[in-house]
């Protein structure tokens, strides 16, 4: 749908314009309504629409000043229509030197509003398919000039295309957009979003200077990440540029609502170069965890240390992982601050951070996977597993790490409350078979890879019995039942349920039911 403004200062006038047609029919939208030429000045900047309807005779700001505002402004891609009364021929000559497309007389007629708007929709058509190959021929040729594949004869070519000058001092700039949420559902929701970002870091890139005297042409390197080659003036110097590069992330920063960086490559002597520049503002994103907090970074800002690729020790994974068993949520975010204090004051490269979370994280999912849970239920393992291939600031990375510990930890105490269960009905049925061996807490907890205190309290927990007395019972349950059953000897039914010592066994006998095994026994016999 192309988008449609209506300005028209007679409200009823406007509402009837606006129900004479049915405009999607046509493939039009009528995206807002104006009613004087000075609001419409500011719904057209925020919109930019594809055509604008509009009466000659306003308040304010007439029709005509209104088209001239716009085309000085340097839109030159939205149409008009002005709608006219018989006296008003005269204002002809001048609009058509401002590009307006038709003239229609009030009453408007709805045929011939039609009319224009169908012949305007394959104008605007066309106009947009040559925008958009001149576009690409563009992007084309400043990306042969990035890479520094321009042959010397390409080069006016290829400046011309551009409208830049092959002489002259310039520097190239990357905008980074950090911390984005995903893309809405839908490619047309991205490409929304992306248009979004371009138009609003033109727009304020030429706002402050950027763009003094030539098209700024921006690139996209990847989602989130644009860059711009830019003309440098004799009277510019280099605080100058930053400051300029500083503003320009900061009030980005403000409109977008999230963090955005800029990266200031050095200043080169001709347009041939740029891939210099280019290339040395792509370097400085490496530094971005070096140097957190900072909304720009230069080649005069960063030191000669250069960035570290290390790794931390076994013991750091291994603390960080008994405290998320234990689910000590307090001190495991400790350690996570800990972790990316280290990678800032070390200057960890990009790629030693991106090994470090995936060893971390890696390490959670061994630890979940273990306890019988499924990492694919966390809902922060995607952001905290996908953020290398989206431009993410160091604070931004911490949250996410934080979010996946502290996810992962409530579902690994979830899953120990829910095999704590299960394994001591293993271990119950474990002793019922094996009661006549020689067993004891110590080796049942080695047996089941457990602690033998933590055992001894499980224990007690769930059955409500020491492990001992547990053990005692089921002993004194079976000799019992051998009694009754059997014709077995006293000492051989004490061999049976796992007492090497006959006497001993009487004792704990008598001790558990008040009798000995012989007097049991015999208390069973008929009479």
């Amino acid at each position: 749908m192309y988008k449609v403004i209506l300005v028209e200062d007679e409200i009823y006038a406007r509402q009837g314009l606006r129900d004479l047609i049915n405009w999607e029919r046509l493939g039009y939208e009528v995206a807002e309504e104006a009613g004087d030429g000075e609001e419409a000045l500011r719904i057209i900047a925020d919109t930019k629409p594809d055509l604008v309807i509009t009466d000659i005779r306003m308040p304010v700001l007439d029709g005509l000043e209104l088209i001239r505002t716009v085309r000085d402004s340097g839109n030159h891609e939205t149409k008009f229509i002005i709608i006219s009364g018989y006296g008003d021929f005269k204002y002809a000559q001048q609009a058509i030197k401002f590009g307006v497309k038709d003239f229609i007389l009030k009453p408007i007629d709805e045929d011939e509003l039609m009319d224009s708007l169908t012949r305007l929709a394959v104008q605007i058509n066309k106009d947009k398919m040559k925008l958009e190959e001149r576009a690409g021929y563009s992007l084309k040729a400043l990306a042969r000039l990035l890479r520094g594949e321009a042959a010397e004869e390409e080069l006016r070519g290829i400046a011309d295309l551009l409208d830049l000058q092959l002489s002259g001092r310039y520097g190239y700039l990357i905008v980074e957009i950090n911390d984005l949420p995903k893309p809405g559902a839908g490619a047309n929701a991205a490409k929304d979003q992306i248009q979004q970002f371009r138009q609003l870091i033109a727009q304020t890139a030429a706002e402050l200077g950027f763009a003094a005297d030539q098209q700024l042409h921006l690139h996209e390197h990847r989602y989130g990440v644009y860059g711009f080659p830019f003309k440098i003036s004799f009277h510019t110097g280099k605080s100058e540029r930053e400051d300029k590069a500083r503003k320009l992330a900061e009030r980005l920063s403000g409109q977008l609502a999230f963090p955005v960086l800029a990266y200031l490559g050095t200043e080169v002597d001709r347009l041939a170069d740029i891939n210099n520049s280019y290339a040395a503002a792509m370097e400085l994103m490496d530094y971005k965890y070096a140097y957190a907090g900072r909304q720009l970074l230069s080649y005069d800002q960063i030191g000669a240390g250069g960035l570290r690729y290390i790794e931390f020790e076994a013991a750091d994974y291994a603390r960080l992982m008994e405290q998320l068993e234990e689910g000590n949520l307090e001190a495991m975010h400790a350690s996570v601050d800990w972790i990316f204090e280290v990678i800032q004051q070390k200057a960890f490269a990009p790629e030693a951070v991106q090994n470090a979370v995936a060893r971390f994280v890696f390490a959670v999912i061994g630890s979940i996977r273990a306890m019988q849970g499924d990492e694919n239920e966390l809902q922060s393992l995607e952001p905290v597993m996908q953020w290398p291939n989206q431009p993410v600031t160091l604070q931004g990375l911490k949250e996410r790490l934080s979010a996946f510990m502290e996810e992962s930890a409530l579902m690994a105490a979830g899953l120990r409350k829910k095999n704590t269960r299960s394994d001591m009905m293993r271990i119950k049925s474990y002793i019922e078979q094996h009661y006549s061996e020689d067993i004891s807490l110590k080796s049942i907890a080695a047996s089941f890879y457990m602690n033998p205190a933590y055992l001894g309290q499980l224990f007690r927990k769930t059955f409500g019995l020491y492990f001992n007395d547990f053990l005692l019972q089921i002993r004194i349950d079976n000799a019992k039942r051998l009694l009754r059953q059997t014709e077995m000897r006293v000492y051989e039914i004490a061999r049976c349920v796992g007492f090497d010592n006959a006497d001993y066994f009487v004792s704990k006998f008598e001790k558990v039911e008040g009798k000995t095994p012989t007097a049991y026994r015999n208390k069973l016999l008929p009479k």
